[in-house]
This record gives C-alpha cells, sequence and structure tokens, in this order.
C-alpha cells in the first residue's frame, strides 16, 4: 500500500522536492498552495519511486484523490489503482486530467466543483499595464507613483515584523471559514519562510508597509497566493500587482495564476477588471 502520512509543516520539506510542475495551471498542485490549505482540507501525501500521491478530505468525512504529480500520469494513476482498488473520488481535477481519468476508468461521474476556476492571466500585460483593457489600472498606478514616495522590499526575518504589522493595523475582512484560514496561514507562512520557500514583495510608503504580495513560480506561471494592501492609498494594488509580476519576468513568468474567487462576488468582481485570458475550472470524478 502508499505510504500516506498527514502533511505537516514538520515534514513538508521532505515532499517539496516532487512538486514539479502542476496541471492547466491549477494552483492546487503547488506546494505553496497546498501546505497553506492542509488544515481546511486534512491533506495526506505519499512518496512512492518519484511520484507524489495526494489524498485530501473532503465533506462528509469522505476523502478524495487529486492527480497524482509524476512524469507519466497514466502509469501513476494505475499505480493508485493498483494500491487501491474499486471506487474513488477524484477531486480538484482539470479537464485535461477528466479525460484521462475516463480512459483508464471508462465510467466515471464528473461534477464542477463551485468555488470556482483559477483565474489565468498574461504576465507581460500584467507587469507593464500596458494596453487599453489595463487603462484603469494604469491610471491608477500612475497616481500612486506621483503621490507617494515609496519602496519595495522582499520580506525576511528583517523586516517580518513590518509586513505583521500592517496585518494588525489593516486586516482583510471575511467572515467565512475561508477566509479565517486565509488570513490564519498568511501568519504561518510569514513565521516560515524557509519551509514555504515562497517569492515575496512588500510595498512600503511612508515608512511603513501599505501591501505585500507572496507566491511560487513553477514552470512558465507565476502563482500568486497571497496579496494585500492598504486601499486608502489610491493605486496601492496595481502598483503591488505590476511590480510582483515584473520581478519574476526574467525569470520565466508567461502567465499569472491569481487563484479563484472563493465565491466572493467582490473578488469575482475585482479578478475580472485584470482582463484574465482564461478560467481553469476544477471537478470532481467519481469513478
Amino acid at each position: 500500500m502508499l505510504d500516506f502520512e498527514r502533511l505537516t509543516l514538520a515534514n513538508a520539506s521532505g515532499f517539496k522536492s516532487l512538486f514539479t510542475h502542476t496541471y492547466s495551471r491549477l494552483c492546487d498542485y503547488v506546494f505553496g498552495t497546498l501546505l497553506m490549505w492542509r488544515d481546511m482540507w486534512p491533506t495526506y501525501v505519499a512518496a512512492y519511486e518519484g511520484m507524489l500521491f495526494i489524498r485530501i478530505g473532503i465533506s462528509d468525512g469522505k476523502h478524495a484523490y487529486m492527480l497524482p504529480i509524476a512524469g507519466d500520469l497514466v502509469h501513476a494513476i494505475g499505480v493508485l489503482d493498483s494500491h487501491y482498488p474499486g471506487e474513488k473520488l477524484f477531486y480538484n481535477i482539470p479537464k485535461d486530467g477528466v479525460e484521462v481519468l475516463k480512459r483508464r476508468f471508462g465510467n466515471a461521474d464528473v461534477t464542477a466543483i463551485d468555488l470556482g476556476g483559477d483565474y489565468i492571466y498574461e504576465a507581460a500585460p500584467m507587469a507593464s499595464l500596458a494596453g487599453r483593457k489595463l487603462g484603469g489600472q494604469r491610471n491608477h498606478r500612475n497616481y500612486f507613483e506621483r503621490t507617494w514616495k515609496h519602496h519595495f522590499e522582499e520580506i525576511t526575518s528583517a523586516n517580518v515584523n513590518d509586513v505583521k504589522a500592517f496585518i494588525e493595523r489593516k486586516p482583510i475582512p471575511g467572515s467565512s471559514e475561508l477566509f479565517a484560514e486565509g488570513n490564519c496561514k498568511t501568519l504561518e507562512v510569514l513565521d516560515n519562510l524557509d519551509i514555504y520557500n515562497v517569492s515575496t514583495l512588500a510595498l512600503y510608503a511612508e515608512d511603513h508597509v501599505i501591501g505585500f504580495t507572496f507566491g511560487t513560480l513553477l514552470e512558465d506561471t507565476l502563482y500568486v497566493t497571497v496579496e494585500q494592501a492598504d486601499r486608502d492609498y489610491r493605486g496601492v494594488y496595481p502598483m503591488l500587482t505590476s511590480a510582483f509580476v515584473s520581478k519574476h519576468i526574467d525569470r520565466g513568468a508567461v502567465f499569472v495564476n491569481r487563484e479563484d474567487d472563493l465565491g466572493n462576488e467582490g473578488l469575482h468582481r475585482a479578478k475580472l477588471a485584470w482582463n484574465p485570458c482564461e478560467i481553469v475550472e476544477r471537478f470532481s470524478v467519481s469513478v
């Protein structure tokens, strides 16, 4: 049997190297994202012959498998099926993965996951804010640049308390369990930057942090996990977003994943305002 164990901060570093790619640019297969949400959806991982198998807890005490992260997905699914034959539920599966599962198992019950899809953007326009469709964002950024003396810093042990002070001063509102867990785990990331190994950026104005972001560059896609800023500073979000994406253009970023909208209408409108080139859906598949 595959030796699944609960993913924790203590053992996470041992699995980090196996997160070599994702599917259809879904953020669920990125190390930092999976680690952040490991308690909201209890997460178990198993390493086997260079492949990574992922099992998560979902509603009603059920568990489901994600796609194995492996060089040969068809072979890896066969390995999983040989260890756990019979009926199975797969979760966080992109369209291409649905087709792979259908070919492997034949009959499959496919359901769209209602949290919504991941918003994907072209990196170059997001970095430069060029073009008519991003004109509003560009105008806000230009206003910010004209109005406030500012600078950027990567988040390190030397300035992490500045970021925490900003979070305490400007907590992100949200009554849902998802928002509460996200806020809690953001602090965990800041306390464990060495384990999460994310790329970071903090924006300062008037000698204090007014926004910060962090994420992961994997293959050709920058996955933005958290982005928070003080809206009292007009243009702060376009300023922070464009700078963070620009930082990764020369490192190979072609696309940007800004994750889903958690079913929140405000987030939905904000993400559409950045002109996504694709919204990647998730599915559950019972086989």
